[in-house]
């Protein structure tokens, strides 16, 4: 295969240097000098080897060497793994499924936070901490592992689906994968993507396989169990059943009668919804609710579509970042959604009916102003492109800042490689069909729901493999001597970044203004230094939030405690009255003006303000117990 050549014009040994250059010399790293000029030796000597391991791939001409390509794959994709973790990695844990794992491995009933939850992360952490006793921060590794397999997958998938120049294809968009900075830190966070990747490349690969293999009802049968698997795993999958439908049943090879076509349609299908009807089964004997997967699909809904959203970031209930932060379980806010639902409602309902209110509630939203609605989507259209990353995990958001900086693939450079790719192989799209259909499939996800990093994040391994595409034809057009059509499609390259990454740059703007206020500034420091102890320095981030954001309520309520106890008593006064000017309806401000006035002696002051609070948040003890010794 003279493709393969390319690979050969690769030269790591600049990289090598370069990395080991940053990490001895760097003074980021809270690591001693010895300790650093080790890490940086001993990436040399990674590099290295990988290096040598390229040289030998001139021989795989022959195809005699195949599994050596795979290795080098795999050692670069663990490499650059590795030094995440060891330099970007926060140590911040999201920690919203091992807190309900932990609860699941000791016995405890988790009740109807059961459906708010990825069933297969669920079940696979609380095994991995009854069982092996797992730390959180080795399950990053375990991650990490997987996102490194992810890209052998992506390699065999792009030597299946694009014939003779498949392993060049396929090799180009491992590595552009294995490169993706933001794709290694959603690996990295204890959220359920990556397996997410893990079971939908496994189902295309055992689908095109099936189609190449004269209906091998083998691969069909562990297609339909991967897509199963994907699905309990995240509910938007269940989209895959459709497109593996269409694919068996028109777009594979034409010579075997429909009546087969049709049977391994139904085997796909069938398995997959087994196992997605075990879970449903499970939902109905633990809560007596017919709830196919999880019930958070209204809530999602809202999010992305309600009244007051935006194209980046879903809307949410008013005041729903002070209720969480007082919550005693995380991801709170879809108790949230459920108590409100039955307030607004004025009867208790179950968790699908909950869903299904805040459906309609939604499409009312969309009805009275369907024109703001029509301007949203297209904006989510063009976002779905875009090099920006939203995160809606604090410590994922930090880190993926962190990842800016350092010389690792952008979202942006991919997609536009992936959507020239896509145009220049749509003389092969009906052999392609799997590989374009995912790439759909997750844009109208995007557009149903919210167009965040982690729901368009499945899409990135079909993106790399047309990237990879588009790559190798501009290197033929390059070696033809087609100087024009290599530098019109440079130029489309170019005009699909700058489509995507300039129109609506404002909002973005405001966006990550926004992120970085309440996400870097108050979630992952100001918070963090307050319940150390560290008052200081946790007014130096809350000032910073503020200067961002000077309408962020939690900011000045927590401002107001510090002053609090370190005993400037006016400036506290000031901030608890900030934060009931921009929550009223929330007791935290005038909870917390309350107890000021006791301390400052004020009983008449106190006694008001703390019997707002006790209007507000009926159920706080601490204010009840505080008014009554007041009278």
């Amino acid at each position: 295969m003279a493709e393969i050549g390319i690979f050969n014009t690769i030269d790591l040994a600049p990289l090598g240097r370069m990395l080991t250059e940053n990490v001895q010399q760097s003074s980021l790293f809270l690591f001693s000098e010895p300790l650093r000029l080790r890490a940086g030796n001993a990436i040399s000597r990674i590099i290295e080897r990988i290096d040598r391991l390229r040289r030998r791939v001139q021989i795989w001409n022959t195809g005699t060497r195949a599994p050596v390509l795979y290795l080098t794959v795999f050692l670069l994709a663990v490499l650059l793994r590795s030094l995440f973790l060891i330099f970007i990695d926060t140590p911040i844990l999201f920690y919203k499924y091992p807190f309900f794992a932990e609860r699941l491995a000791s016995g405890a009933d988790i009740g109807d936070r059961l459906v708010d939850l990825s069933p297969f992360y669920l079940y696979l952490l609380a095994f991995l901490r009854r069982f092996f006793g797992i730390d959180w921060h080795d399950l990053k590794v375990l991650q990490g592992l997987i996102g490194a397999f992810n890209c052998l997958l992506i390699l065999k998938l792009g030597t299946l689906v694009f014939n003779k120049k498949g392993r060049a294809i396929g090799f180009l968009a491992a590595f552009l994968y294995a490169a993706y900075g933001n794709l290694i830190v959603l690996e990295t966070t204890l959220e359920p993507e990556i397996y997410v990747l893990l079971f939908n490349l496994l189902c295309i690969l055992s689908l095109h396989s099936a189609g190449e293999r004269f209906f091998s009802f083998r691969h069909i049968l562990f297609s339909g169990i991967f897509a199963g698997l994907s699905i309990i795993t995240k509910a938007n999958s269940l989209l895959i059943l459709p497109l593996g439908i269409l694919w068996l049943l028109f777009s594979s090879s034409s010579v075997r009668p429909f009546s087969r076509r049709v049977s391994a349609a139904c085997l796909f299908a069938g398995s997959a919804l087994l196992i997605v009807f075990s879970v449903t089964a499970r939902n109905y004997v633990k809560l007596n609710d017919i709830v196919l997967v999880t019930a958070d699909a209204g809530k999602v809904f809202y999010h992305g579509n309600g009244k007051g959203a935006s194209a980046l970031e879903g809307t949410g209930l008013p005041d729903e970042g002070f209720a969480e932060e007082g919550a005693a379980e995380p991801d709170y806010a879809h108790v949230l959604f459920r108590k409100t639902a039955n307030w607004l409602s004025g009867k208790a309902l179950s968790p699908s009916e909950a869903s299904k209110f805040w459906f309609q509630k939604t499409l009312e939203d969309i009805r009275s102003d369907f024109n703001a609605y029509a301007i949203r989507q297209m904006k989510k259209l063009f976002y779905f492109f875009n090099d920006y990353e939203m995160h809606d995990v604090a410590s994922a958001y930090l880190e993926y800042k962190r990842v800016l900086s350092l010389p690792a693939f952008r979202f942006g450079i991919i997609s536009a490689l992936g959507l020239t790719g896509m145009l220049f192989s749509l003389k092969g799209f009906r052999h392609l069909f799997l590989i374009y259909g995912m790439v759909c499939l997750y844009i109208f996800s995007g557009l149903l729901f919210l167009m965040q990093s982690r729901y368009r994040t499945p899409a990135v391994p079909y993106l790399c493999l047309f990237a990879g595409a588009a790559v190798f034809k501009l290197r033929e057009f390059l070696i033809a001597k087609k100087l024009k059509t290599a530098a019109l499609s440079i130029l489309l390259v170019c005009f699909f970044w700058v489509l995507g990454n300039w129109i609506y740059r404002g909002e973005i703007v405001r966006t990550d203004r926004w992120q970085t206020a309440t996400r870097i500034y108050y979630q992952m420091e100001a918070l963090p230094l307050f319940k150390r102890g560290h008052y200081g320095k946790a007014v130096v981030n809350l000032d910073r939030c503020l200067a961002l954001e000077p309408n962020f309520a939690p900011a000045y309520n927590l401002r107001g405690k510090i002053l609090a106890v370190t005993g400037d008593y006016g400036s506290s006064e000031r901030d608890f009255k900030q934060v009931i000017r921009l929550s009223p309806d929330m007791a935290e401000g005038f909870k917390n003006i309350g107890f000021l006035y006791l301390l400052k002696g004020d009983r008449t002051k106190a006694a008001e303000n703390l019997s707002k609070a006790a209007a507000l948040a009926p159920g706080d003890l601490k204010v009840q117990k505080a008014i009554n010794e007041l009278r």
